[in-house]
């Protein structure tokens, strides 16, 4: 997934403010454990939120996608990146915070995997560590048909992303981009099987994992956040 727009990632999402998440996130790593120093961070994509993490905690970022991690590397250069996926890393350390965000889990599509995903990220937690993770979309928000468009632009780019959302199984975004560029316009496709989970479901694979699991609102910068805490 991203593989064909690694590059665009961060154009497309300009709009998102890793700032301010971090910051929250931050803040309810420290109430939860004021002595945190250490954060992974699951599913990093470019980047987004380590680049301003990095001065509250020391962190590291893995993500499944190599290209993704290729444009996060330029901006860390001092941050350990690792490319492998979720539901199977390890790194053989722990932390004192975890966290996967931008709905990441979505992708994971099938409880069984989040199950298995949510599991790997507590094995990774350290003595008082925190888990905090942001799951996509609600099922009872999910509009089939819905259709949704993005635009960037800059002096050497423009950028037109549609998204549809179909029908198929807990839900796939299809998206279509037109990039425009001196070179001419370039069409790409992507299309995202995606998995909506319930309250219930995300609750059981945290308990599963054996954590005392919260929800904690995040608004206004993002839909909230599943907190685990070792029992």
């Amino acid at each position: 997934m991203y593989h064909d727009f690694a590059d665009l990632y961060d154009r497309i999402y300009s709009d998102k403010d890793y700032e301010a998440e971090s910051a929250q996130l931050a803040e309810i790593v420290t109430a939860h454990n004021p002595d945190a120093t250490t954060l992974l961070d699951v599913a990093c994509g470019t980047g987004g939120h380590l680049v301003h993490l990095q001065d509250r905690f020391e962190c590291q970022g893995i993500d499944l996608s190599a290209e993704m991690i290729e444009v996060a590397r330029a901006k860390l250069p001092d941050t350990t990146l690792h490319v492998g996926d979720m539901t199977e890393f390890d790194l053989g350390t722990r932390f004192d915070a975890v966290i996967c965000m931008f709905s990441a889990v979505g992708h994971l599509k099938t409880v069984d995997r989040l199950d298995a995903a949510i599991a790997r990220m507590a094995v990774h937690l350290a003595p008082r560590g925190i888990l905090a993770v942001q799951p996509w979309i609600d099922p009872a928000d999910w509009l089939v048909g819905n259709v949704h468009m993005d635009t960037y632009e800059d002096d050497e780019m423009k950028i037109a992303r549609v998204s549809v959302a179909e029908p198929v199984d807990r839900g796939r975004v299809v998206m279509e981009l037109l990039v425009g560029t001196k070179a001419g316009v370039t069409r790409l496709r992507d299309e995202h099987e995606m998995g909506w989970f319930t309250r219930a479901e995300y609750e059981a694979a945290f308990e599963k994992a054996g954590l005392a699991v919260r929800f904690e609102d995040m608004a206004p910068t993002t839909r909230g956040v599943y907190i685990g805490t070792a029992e």
